[in-house]
């Protein structure tokens, strides 16, 4: 009978109780990379390379804000994505380096102050305030279809809050204005400037210094809308200095200058320009400027 030796059993190489830091290391070093830019290198001893992913986000953000490549609709689907998959490498890349366990960074001269400024540094970086030079980008969910068929309801815009600050608007320029700091942005087109005088045509028409209003060509396959309403009435009128008569490409479904509560638009209540649709229900017209 032949006798065998048993078998020792214990952790297989690469698993068990070894691996569990390995995990653990990861985890940590992704969620701080993913709150963090960078600070998941820094806990994996490679401050410098998590300065340089921490300035790499800042320094992209930064070009995005400074070329305005947001007020484009193909600037805004190439730099969103890429923004987003960048963001999201860099916790990826901290979780690889822990889990691999690389070597770490060679050490400065004063590691300990060098550490804590990059840790400072990355920190900084990701609290950098763009809020405001982000400020003339804005997104918009419109909730009514007094532009429609130019922009309807249930689409979304993007506007530009400085397109006014050098320039007034002119004739056939979208606006959007508030008349008070308690009333919503409404979307308007300017139809009449000052010295124009606008007063009603046949049919519901509107005429501009003695010309039928013509609105632009629509942009996309017409989303459907609400069937008009009867026109409102209203009285030819001169437009004054400083403001303007505007008026809803929905004419049968519009609250604007025809109506004496809403009046004129004055300069000061002009707030930025849409630009175009990045999302619509009628898929053809996602992209379309706003004309």
């Amino acid at each position: 009978m032949s006798e065998t030796n048993p078998i020792p059993v214990g952790p297989i190489s690469g698993e068990g109780p070894k691996s569990r830091p390995r995990a653990k290391r990861a985890v940590i070093a992704f969620l701080l990379s993913l709150l963090l830019p960078g600070m998941g290198q820094v806990y994996n001893r490679q401050p410098r390379k998590g300065l340089w992913m921490a300035l790499s986000i800042s320094l992209l953000a930064i070009a995005v804000v400074e070329t305005r490549i947001l007020l484009t609709w193909w600037g805004l689907a190439a730099s969103l994505p890429v923004l987003a998959g960048w963001r999201l490498i860099i916790p990826g890349e901290a979780a690889a380096a822990a889990w691999s366990m690389r070597k770490p960074e060679r050490a400065f001269r004063r590691p300990r102050l060098s550490v804590a400024l990059i840790a400072g540094i990355v920190i900084l970086a990701a609290f950098l305030p763009l809020s405001r030079q982000y400020a003339y980008f804005k997104a918009f969910r419109v909730p009514s279809d007094s532009m429609c068929p130019t922009i309807c309801r249930g689409e979304r815009i993007v506007a530009d809050m400085s397109a006014y600050e050098k320039k007034p608007p002119q004739r056939g320029d979208l606006i959007l204005l508030r008349h008070s700091p308690l009333e919503p942005l409404f979307i308007k087109r300017v139809v009449g400037v000052a010295g124009d005088t606008v007063g009603p045509g046949p049919k519901g028409a509107v005429f501009v210094n003695g010309r039928p209003l013509a609105l632009p060509q629509i942009c996309g396959l017409p989303v459907r809308r609400e069937e008009p309403e009867e026109m409102p009435s209203f009285l030819p009128v001169k437009v004054p200095e400083g403001s303007f008569f505007v008026l809803g490409d929905h004419l049968g479904n519009s609250l604007d200058s025809r109506y004496p509560q809403f009046g004129f638009v004055n300069i000061t209540e002009v707030r930025g320009k849409p630009l175009y649709l990045y999302w619509s229900p009628g898929h053809s017209r996602i992209g379309c400027p706003t004309r």
